[in-house]
């Protein structure tokens, strides 16, 4: 399960997302995980170090938060 998703409450409430439940989160992970271009088995510490990098660039931040939207 993700590291980082506790860390990103902002970009999910901005999503209009609410996970709830493990599998719920996952998905989330995953979708995240499919934006920022890095794969499911990558860990999390490297794919958190890849999400901060586009959560600094407001145009990628919101790229990402209008992928998750959809």
């Amino acid at each position: 399960m993700s590291c980082y998703l506790r860390y990103m409450k902002d970009v999910i409430s901005d999503a209009d997302l609410h996970p709830e439940g493990r599998s719920e989160r996952k998905q989330l992970d995953l979708a995240i995980r499919k934006v920022v271009g890095m794969e499911d088995d990558d860990k999390c510490n490297v794919v958190w170090k890849e999400v901060k990098l586009w959560l600094q660039d407001e145009d990628k931040r919101k790229e990402l938060i209008d992928k998750l939207k959809n």
